[in-house]
C-alpha cells in the first residue's frame, strides 16, 4: 500500500512512543463512537456493555491497522500479514477486556463509558509493546524505505 509524504515525515519527526499514543488516541475515539453507538442502538440483551464493547473492539482493530501503519511503524510488505499481525496483537487484549469490563460493570456499577475508558486504560499500556514486538521491527529494505 502507497503512503504519502506526510505520514513518512510525520514518523520521522516524532519518537515512537508519541506517534503510538497519537495513534492510539485516534482509534481510540473512534472505536468509543462505535461502542456507542451499538450501546444505544442495538438491542443486546446479555451483558449489553461488555458485548458492545467486545464488538466495537473488533471492528476498531482493523481501523487502528491503518492507524498504525501510516502513523507509527509503515505499511508491512503484505496488507493482510500487516492487519493479522495486529489482530494477533490485540486480541490478547480483546479477550482480557471482558473479565476486566465486567468486573468494572458489576462490582463498580460503571456505565458503557467509564467501563469503555477502565478497561481501555487497563489494557493500553500492554499493547504498546506487544504491537512493537510484532510490526516495530522491519528488514532490509523495507525498513530503509520507512
Amino acid at each position: 500500500m502507497s503512503e504519502n509524504s506526510c505520514t513518512r515525515s510525520f514518523r520521522k519527526t516524532l519518537p515512537q512512543p508519541v506517534r503510538f499514543v497519537v495513534s492510539s488516541s485516534t482509534g481510540s475515539f473512534l472505536f468509543y463512537l462505535l461502542n456507542e453507538a451499538i450501546v444505544q442502538n442495538v438491542n443486546i440483551t446479555w451483558q449489553p456493555i461488555t458485548v458492545a464493547y467486545f464488538v466495537s473492539y473488533a471492528i476498531s482493530i482493523f481501523v487502528q491497522y491503518f492507524l498504525h501503519a501510516s502513523l507509527v511503524y509503515g505499511y508491512q510488505s503484505s496488507f493482510w500479514a500487516g492487519v493479522a499481525s495486529t489482530y494477533a496483537g490485540y486480541t490478547g487484549a480483546l479477550f482480557a477486556s471482558i473479565p476486566i469490563n465486567v468486573f468494572l460493570v458489576s462490582n463498580f456499577g460503571f456505565d458503557a463509558t467509564q467501563a469503555w475508558a477502565g478497561t481501555l486504560l487497563l489494557t493500553g499500556i500492554a499493547n504498546y509493546f506487544v504491537l512493537n514486538a510484532l510490526l516495530g521491527e522491519k528488514k532490509g529494505e523495507e525498513a530503509k524505505q520507512n
